[in-house]
């Protein structure tokens, strides 16, 4: 005996679906019907996977009203990174892929169906399954990767940012003792000029290394002899210390002066004023330095000397600087 049949027709499209001989039990579509609306029995309760005349979604689908068939137009091709637009240097980041349809909503693509490629330097590749890994920079710096899906001829380009993480990993300068977006600044990015780039470097002829340079916010390339100077609170010129006589009403004192870098304790940097009265014997300061003024990179520092040194009267005085490990 041939099971009954129960016949009826979606927005002009004749479909048909059995109903079943058993035992009670229920029934939910996964297919898109009119079904007539919902229908039980002692036997079985029907819930019907689309309302007349109107859209529906379950977790199975999502119908649009005015469609003979559930067609789906895609319209681009929509690239993205999940887990941030950031990636740190020497890292890596998974990137997804997705087509955009005419109505809104998107088809996730594996990321194998997109063809992968890197546009900047300091990406160093992308596989096929879309994981793009970064190289060195010597300072945060925007990248971008294109996908293309040939299926269709959509292309999009999404912009990525390396981060820059360690202060002096960049190649030629790695492990120098000097930050590389100073080094790249004054000398380029490649090995030219890195046998005078190192932190005891004079490449100027001026006397002062690389070090002081960086320390005291000056030039490195450009041979100077000009001292610090401000006015105010304002910071004119970058330079080497110099003494400062303060004519303050009721007073009349020395003070050693040096510009310093605002980031100095970030830098690594120690800056210690020492005073003579000879030039052999030399005794450090342990006054806190005195902030006259700053251009939001170096400020200018002020010590006073001291009454004496060794019993005589301090006449001279030097900044020395070094780096802290």
């Amino acid at each position: 005996m041939h099971s009954p049949w129960f016949f009826l027709a979606a927005c002009g499209l004749s479909l048909s679906a059995p109903l079943a001989l058993a035992a009670s039990y229920t029934q939910e579509t996964t297919t898109i019907d009119l079904g007539g609306g919902a229908a039980a029995s002692a036997k079985y309760s029907l819930r019907s996977s689309l309302s007349a005349g109107g859209a529906a979604a379950s977790s199975n689908y999502r119908a649009r009203s005015g469609f003979i068939g559930q067609l789906s137009e895609p319209q681009s091709l929509l690239l993205a990174a999940p887990a941030g637009l950031s990636l740190p240097e020497g890292g890596t980041r998974q990137l997804s892929a997705s087509l955009v349809l005419d109505d809104g909503t998107r088809q996730t693509l594996l990321p194998e169906a997109v063809q992968w490629q890197e546009s900047s330097p300091y990406l160093t590749s992308v596989s096929a399954a879309g994981l793009v890994s970064a190289g060195i920079v010597y300072q945060n710096t925007p990248a971008s990767v294109q996908g293309d899906y040939l299926g269709l001829g959509f292309s999009y380009t999404l912009g990525l940012t390396v981060a820059n993480v360690a202060q002096d990993d960049f190649a030629p300068y790695v492990g120098d003792g000097l930050p590389d977006y100073w080094q790249v600044a004054y000398f380029g990015s490649d090995n030219a000029s890195a046998a005078n780039a190192g932190l005891s470097g004079d490449g100027d002829g001026d006397s002062l290394t690389n070090l002081q340079e960086y320390a005291f916010g000056m030039n490195p390339l450009v041979n100077s002899s000009a001292t610090v100077d401000w006015l105010g609170s304002s910071l004119l010129a970058r330079g080497t210390p110099r003494v400062f006589m303060s004519t303050a009403p009721g007073s009349f004192t020395y003070r050693a002066v040096f510009a310093r870098r605002i980031d100095f304790a970030a830098a690594r940097l120690k800056y210690t004023v020492e005073f003579s009265a000879n030039l052999s014997f030399w005794q450090a300061s342990t006054a806190t330095p005195a902030v006259l003024a700053n251009d939001g990179e170096i400020q200018v520092v002020s010590v006073p000397y001291p009454f004496a040194v060794g019993n005589r009267k301090a006449t001279y005085f030097r900044v020395r600087v070094e780096q802290l490990p």
